[in-house]
């Protein structure tokens, strides 16, 4: 009876010491929002998000939310990775709105992004490939099949629109359309565009000539995109990560057993 006694006083405080240090390590891990679809994988200032009436500048790893409005100002630049690794590259004085994005793993999800403003490259993933991914532009809506690519939106000039491969050299598909639903024209081969201008008081996409100075600053684009996919990557499996975890599943959580006759000690964690 007194060897009972003295392991169960060892397992109390051997309980009271580890439960600091489990609480420690709770509170020092953030608890990630569960409405929250992406995050920022790379920022420079100025960089922007709006949401819900207040603006903020961006930082690595900041959460990204359906709504959202992530804007970069002069020099400024900004890299988003969502939840099923599409990636979005803003250059200097370009803006993009998160309209609509849902994905589940396994599942047939749909994404909606709208570049407003400057020169943004991307490179789509699941959702793309799954389900249905569009880009707003205020001229076109452009149908993303699995596919990297750059959206051109300067001030008071046509929308161009470009096609790229993908890291291991695939070439998807874009298609676009006018804002009525017009189909304008589809990009099936690689580094090839199409500008969205009016002819005519009438929608039409002309057929781009990508200059080699456009075409080798596309190329960085594209490869930044692709370098930031990677990072995107783990801040995403970190945030799901923790967002699934379960304390009691913590590496070093303490495994006390159901010992008949153990005092009920006020403030100490009962266990099962």
């Amino acid at each position: 009876m007194a060897g009972l006694k003295t392991l169960a006083a060892l397992i109390v405080c051997g309980a009271v010491l580890a439960g600091p240090s489990l609480a420690q390590t709770q509170q020092s891990r953030p608890q990630p929002s569960k409405d929250a679809i992406g995050s920022v994988a790379t920022v420079t200032q100025p960089a922007t998000m709006a949401r819900g009436g207040g603006s903020s500048a961006l930082k690595k790893g900041d959460e990204i939310k359906k709504g959202d409005r992530l804007q970069t100002g002069p020099n400024g630049s900004l890299g988003v990775t969502f939840d099923d690794e599409t990636t979005f590259s803003l250059t200097s004085n370009a803006t993009i709105v998160v309209d609509e994005f849902v994905y589940r793993k396994g599942a047939k999800g749909s994404a909606v992004f709208n570049v407003t403003r400057g020169t943004v490259g991307f490179v789509a993933a699941q959702v793309a490939k799954t389900g249905d991914m569009k880009i707003a532009t205020p001229t076109a809506v452009l149908g993303i099949r699995g596919t990297t690519g750059v959206v051109d939106v300067p001030a008071g000039q046509p929308t161009n629109v470009k096609l790229y491969p993908d890291a291991n050299g695939a070439v998807g598909r874009i298609e676009i359309f006018g804002r009525d639903g017009t189909r304008l024209g589809e990009l099936t081969r690689a580094a090839t565009g199409l500008a969205i201008q009016l002819a005519a008081q009438r929608l039409i996409a002309v057929p781009l000539n990508i200059s080699p100075d456009q075409l080798l600053r596309d190329r960085n684009l594209v490869q930044q995109v692709f370098s930031l996919q990677g990072i995107g990557r783990q801040l995403i499996n970190q945030r799901l990560n923790l967002r699934n975890l379960d304390p009691r599943n913590l590496p070093g959580a303490p495994q006390i057993p159901s010992i008949p006759g153990l005092p009920s000690i006020p403030g100490l964690p009962r266990f099962p």
